[in-house]
């Protein structure tokens, strides 16, 4: 059957698993109905925690503001749509599907739309072959709608457009070479503000709509979350090593800043914490690598601590002193008495386009040349320990972690987290799997591109680890695929080696992140405790 194809109806006949195929149609139907079979045609059938045979859309509505109101669908069909803005015509400016003889699953470019406010009329105002439009935002005046275009499949560029509402022409492109988001306009429709990573912070920056000129109004040692204008003022959501999350207000140029709560501060005090010390090196290919290295937060001079090497998934994620997500995990060991040291290597974003395409067909011994370089200057301290190296990651990183152990035996100790280890096998079983046309350049069924994968995947280095390994997946993780943990444990188990597996139940690939509390505390303790079975103090030999 293909993707579209449905089950026939046909005088709704009664469900009789011994009858006429018309009535065994019905009772694998009724099957279906009571959750006793999944009948899956769609290519993206897998979600975050479990399988989605069905299609799901979204549609624009509108409503009357007053109390009991109705609301009104604008769109309808199997394709979503979103985005939507007011014209100062009073119609509406969305994004839909691009190619309507495409299933939903398959169309991967959208398109800008205009349609009048009943619903009727709608027509394209911006398409273009293999590119996307998103992160609208209407210029305050209503004339003007700023726009991110990328490309619909694969990695590309990000550029800022600037659509004229009125004849719908596009006043050309601002190039920003990075993963920018969070487009809003001053109150006088001067500047488009906006955020993006950068040389490991999020800063703020705005962009002049008169000469496209573009200007950073915060530094990349910390990171603006969140923000909003008004005449004079803004206020904005600011992370820092000090501080991990607090308000604050200041004038448009993010001049002359006033915290305004202390949700974090009055937990910090007396506290002690370990900041970053920035370092950069060059790389195999003539690139610019950037990393950082934390004492522990107790460090005594004298005293000998081990180094954890602490590495970011995506790949194209990007860790330093203005990315919160890590800074609990990071300070925790810190307070236990680890240094770290952890890198942004290529294929991270935050550096360019051309930085983050540096790991086509290269996911494992590029990158891994650029953070175990990093861990290499690290070592070279005299606090560090340097039979003490231990190593960790999530996601891409998880796989990075079972790449360099199997390349590499410095480290007493890895914990390898929700990681990818065979790349043609996650190619079938996970919800990220256009990773692999994206990074690799084709499909496991075509010669050349399958022993690049196979080149490529941890799982066939497998009988070269020998530093002890400690593996987690969450079961119910769709995004890397749980088997993928289960190849690699089972494959060291019958080799012998010293490895361990834990399996999350009900957790799905984002239980670092957010997810059930207990759990959480589970993870960061089971890396601590499995760390010191081989580098603690009272364990080393």
């Amino acid at each position: 059957m293909n993707e579209q194809a449905q089950l026939p109806e046909k005088n709704n006949p009664k469900a009789n698993p011994d009858g006429t195929i018309e009535e065994i149609r019905a009772y694998l139907q009724k099957n279906v109905e009571d959750k006793k079979a999944k009948v899956i045609n769609r290519l993206d059938f897998q979600g975050e925690a479990t399988v989605e045979p069905e299609l799901q859309f979204s549609h624009l509505y509108v409503v009357e503001v007053r109390e009991g109101a109705t609301p009104k669908p604008l769109t309808q069909g199997f394709y979503s749509y979103s985005n939507g803005y007011w014209t100062p015509e009073g119609d509406i400016l969305c994004t839909g599907a691009g190619d309507s003889l495409l299933h939903p699953d398959r169309d991967q470019e959208n398109r800008i739309y205009r349609i009048n406010a009943s619903g009727s009329g709608k027509r394209a105002v911006l398409a273009e072959k293999g590119k996307n439009y998103n992160g609208f935002s209407l210029s305050r005046d209503g004339k003007i709608v700023a726009f991110i275009r990328t490309a619909a499949a694969g990695l590309g560029k990000p550029e800022l457009g600037l659509l004229n509402v009125t004849n719908g022409q596009v006043a050309g492109y601002v190039d920003i070479d990075r993963n920018f988001s969070n487009l809003s306009w001053s109150k006088d429709n001067r500047y488009l503000y906006f955020t993006c990573p950068a040389n490991g912070g999020f800063p703020l920056y705005r962009v002049s709509v008169k000469d496209r000129k573009v200007e950073q109004l915060s530094h990349f040692n910390t990171g603006i979350a969140a923000y909003d204008l008004s005449k004079d003022r803004e206020v904005f959501v600011k992370t820092e090593v000090a501080n991990p999350y607090e308000l604050y207000t200041a004038d448009l140029a993010l001049k002359k800043a006033t915290r305004l709560t202390s949700h974090n501060a009055d937990w910090l005090k007396g506290k002690k914490l370990s900041f970053p010390e920035k370092r950069v090196l060059t790389n195999s290919k003539g690139q610019t690598v950037e990393y950082w290295i934390m004492k522990p937060a107790d460090y005594k001079e004298g005293t000998k601590y081990p180094l954890l090497l602490e590495m970011h998934g995506g790949p194209t994620a990007m860790w330093g002193p203005g990315e919160a997500s890590m800074w609990h995990e990071f300070q925790f060991f810190a307070a236990r008495g680890y240094g770290i040291v952890y890198a942004n290597p290529r294929g991270s974003g935050g550096y360019g386009f051309d930085f983050l395409r540096a790991n086509f067909q290269d996911w494992g011994t590029g990158p891994a040349e650029d953070v175990l370089a990093a861990a290499s200057d690290a070592a070279k301290a005299a606090w560090v320990d340097t039979s003490r190296q231990v190593i960790t990651g999530g996601s891409y990183a998880g796989y990075l972690t079972a790449w360099i152990v199997g390349h590499d035996h410095r480290f007493k100790a890895a914990f390898a987290q929700r990681g990818v280890y065979d790349l043609t096998t996650f190619m079938g079983e996970a919800n990220a799997w256009r990773l692999v046309p994206s990074y690799f350049g084709g499909y496991p069924w075509q010669d050349a591109i399958k022993k690049v994968l196979d080149a490529n995947s941890p799982l066939s280095y497998v009988d070269q680890i020998r530093t002890p390994l400690l593996i987690k997946h969450g079961e119910n993780d769709l995004r890397t695929g749980v088997s993928q943990s289960e190849m690699i444990y089972k494959s060291l188990k019958i080799l012998g080696r010293d490895v361990e597996y834990v399996r999350v139940p009900g957790a799905t690939h984002e239980l670092s992140r957010t997810g059930n509390v207990r759990q959480r505390i589970d993870r960061i303790l089971r890396i601590y405790e499995f760390m010191e079975r081989y580098v603690g103090e009272k364990n080393v030999k």
